[in-house]
């Protein structure tokens, strides 16, 4: 296991094995939360999905293999995540919350047009200690985020 501090002040456990559900999953038994079969397969969907669900559209996908799951389970179990450190929630003004299981920090690419979120592979571990020796200023949690216009909305205009 290595530990990992993100600039958006969460501590990770990350395994040797990289199975970002697996690594919730033991987060979960950790901290001695139930591990439900609707909690698992909202954890194996999120942590294979790179396209940063809502929760409907979690809920919608959840619903493909567990019929009954309530509203309510996906909501209280994906705050709960979150709570916990596990995933993060993006918050929007103009649409739905986000969620993702990926906590190492890295940049958000946000369609204006159809919402898409889009990961950016970049280091941007210095840039925290970048800012605070030019300006002093210690940052506390931060997000990464550019937005403008994907490749597929970009080609229909």
């Amino acid at each position: 296991m290595i530990n990992v501090r993100n600039h958006s002040d969460v501590q990770v456990c990350m395994g040797k094995t990289g199975d970002r559900g697996q690594e919730i999953t033991d987060g979960l038994k950790r901290k001695g939360m139930k591990l439900t079969p609707q909690r698992l397969e909202i954890i194996r969907l999120l942590s294979r999905d790179n396209n940063h669900p809502s929760a409907r559209a979690l809920l919608r996908k959840v619903r493909e293999t567990m019929p009954k799951v309530s509203t309510s389970t996906v909501y209280y179990t994906l705050n709960m995540l979150k709570k916990e450190g596990l995933i993060k929630e993006l918050e929007f003004d103009n649409m739905d919350s986000r969620y993702e299981a990926r906590m190492e920090d890295h940049i958000d690419l946000i369609c204006e047009k159809c919402g898409a979120i889009e990961n950016f592979d970049r280091d941007v571990a210095d840039v925290p200690a970048l800012i605070e020796a030019a300006t002093g200023f210690r940052s506390r949690k931060m997000r990464y985020e550019y937005y403008g216009f994907c490749r597929k909305c970009r080609k229909e205009d």
